[in-house]
């Protein structure tokens, strides 16, 4: 595991594969309380048209018509009311009437924070498309008012390039992805090198989702909003694909704003906990992992003492559904995906805090590394983590710069920060990226060490990119 810490420096060894190419897919809750110590994450009308209304009309028509234009395919997928994902045709049509839109006053709550959220933007859509827009995704900046030129060209372009310019959206540095643009519910709308999509199809999907975000990483986060902030997300969406998954949902809770850390309740069944570890035992192995160059000759020991191994999914309906509702749960594909890692935690055993990213600047010497991470434009984004089983004592999952604490001395205190208790089906989402697709450096997190029983575990390792180890 990457660390950016001065004393220890390793990250969790992935399961071995080559990097794939860019796709172009891809409640209110308790008030805020500031850190003090050790947080325990479980406490928490009509008329008639004249003639000279009709002749208009007509001829807005035939000039729209006369205006048509093809150009080659390009993905992108859509939001319905329903969750279900679809691809969104690039052919362009003659322009429509342009649907009236309600606006999302409603919505805002579940999404703007008390606090600036660099690298995403919110974007209220309302009558005849004018924009409000909530730079930053919060309330402490008042929203700037934009509208749009629906007559100058088709609608995709004059979207994408009002939020270019309104929310200087040019500015990103060369390592980072293209700024992606999202229905309320995380589901990928187009991105900055889109060029052409269907415009009914378009104003369909955003009359439905009415407030839009912008991630400047190009890829989707949830936001947490608030510490106990609760949200219901509908995982039968399966990014990248025209599939769509058994109806079921998830419920989130924000555990930490920093670093982003969320729970999620309904996810794993206990027989799929427990057909993890059937299949994880016979291969389990003491766990390695990438040392930073300052940390090379070092025994992976002095860093981490679990046993750990990595399952295919192929051919085993389980894993494979798992990796789908992984993939529906974090909204991108399934080949963003790593191998199931699981863990085994005995007596005593414990990891070290690290990152869970690779960081360029302490892989210097690391040839396949910097060529796995394209000396940082692609990296871990998220980490899913599933607990097999409850501990009876200790084993909790430690984040020391919980609320933005500074660097700890001591990368095995235990004794400050959140702290996640194992226990049989709970799962948590951390985000090893921001919104703006830099790396987390509050991602720090650690497995302290087991005082009684046995904590089995696993987790995915989620992509900003597509990967090749599925």
């Amino acid at each position: 595991m990457a660390r950016n810490g001065k004393k220890n420096g390793a990250t969790a060894k992935g399961s071995k594969g080559k990097g794939g190419k860019l796709s172009t897919n891809g409640t209110n809750g308790a008030a805020k309380a500031k850190p003090e110590g050790v947080v325990d994450a479980t406490k928490t009308t009509s008329k008639s048209l004249s003639t000279t209304t009709l002749f208009a009309c007509g001829l807005v028509a035939l000039l729209s018509f006369g205006a048509g234009v093809f150009t080659p395919p390009l993905l992108s997928y859509v939001n319905h009311q329903d969750g279900s994902g679809r691809k969104l045709s690039t052919a362009s049509t003659s322009r429509s009437t342009v649907p009236e839109i309600d606006g999302c006053d409603d919505l805002l709550d579940q999404y703007l924070h008390d606090e600036v959220q660099t690298g995403m933007d919110v974007i209220c859509v309302s009558k005849n498309w004018t924009l409000s827009l909530y730079q930053g995704a919060s309330w402490a900046r008042p929203p700037m008012q934009a509208s749009m030129d629906l007559a100058q060209g088709e609608l995709w372009p004059t979207l994408r390039d009002t939020l270019h310019n309104s929310l200087n959206l040019g500015s990103r540095r060369p390592i980072n992805q293209a700024w992606a643009l999202f229905t309320r519910g995380g589901e990928r709308i187009g991105d900055e090198e889109t060029e052409l999509m269907d415009d009914n199809e378009l104003r369909e999907v955003v009359s439905s989702s009415r407030l839009l975000v912008v991630m400047g990483g190009g890829q989707w986060l949830w936001p947490g909003v608030r510490i106990g902030f609760k949200r219901t997300v509908d995982l039968s969406y399966l990014p990248g694909t025209n599939k769509t998954l058994e109806k079921r949902s998830a419920i989130l809770e924000t555990l930490s704003l920093y670093p982003l850390v969320v729970a999620v309740e309904g996810f794993l069944a206990p027989e799929e906990c427990d057909h993890i570890q059937d299949r994880a035992g016979p291969s389990l192995r003491y766990s390695e992992v990438t040392l930073q160059d300052k940390d090379k000759g070092r025994p992976s020991s002095d860093f981490r003492t679990s046993q750990s191994t990595f399952l295919k999914s192929r051919k085993d309906p389980t894993l494979t559904g798992i990796d789908e509702r992984t993939a529906a749960l974090v909204r991108m594909p399934v080949s963003h995906q790593e191998q199931v890692q699981v863990l085994r935690y005995g007596y005593t055993e414990k990891y070290s805090a690290h990152m869970d990213y690779f960081n360029p600047s302490t892989y210097k010497n690391d040839k396949h590394t910097l060529r796995l991470i394209e000396n940082g434009k692609k990296n871990r984004q998220a980490t899913v983590f599933w607990y097999l089983t409850t501990v009876e004592s200790g084993g909790h999952t430690v984040f020391p710069r919980f609320g933005k604490a500074p660097q700890p001395s001591d990368f095995n205190d235990c004794t400050k920060g959140l702290l996640v208790k194992p226990e049989r089906g709970k799962v948590i989402i951390f985000y090893s990226m921001t919104f703006a697709g830099a790396l987390d450096v509050f991602s720090l997190h650690g497995a302290c060490p087991v005082k009684e029983g046995v904590k089995w575990a696993a987790n995915k390792w989620v992509w900003n990119k597509p990967m090749k180890w599925q």
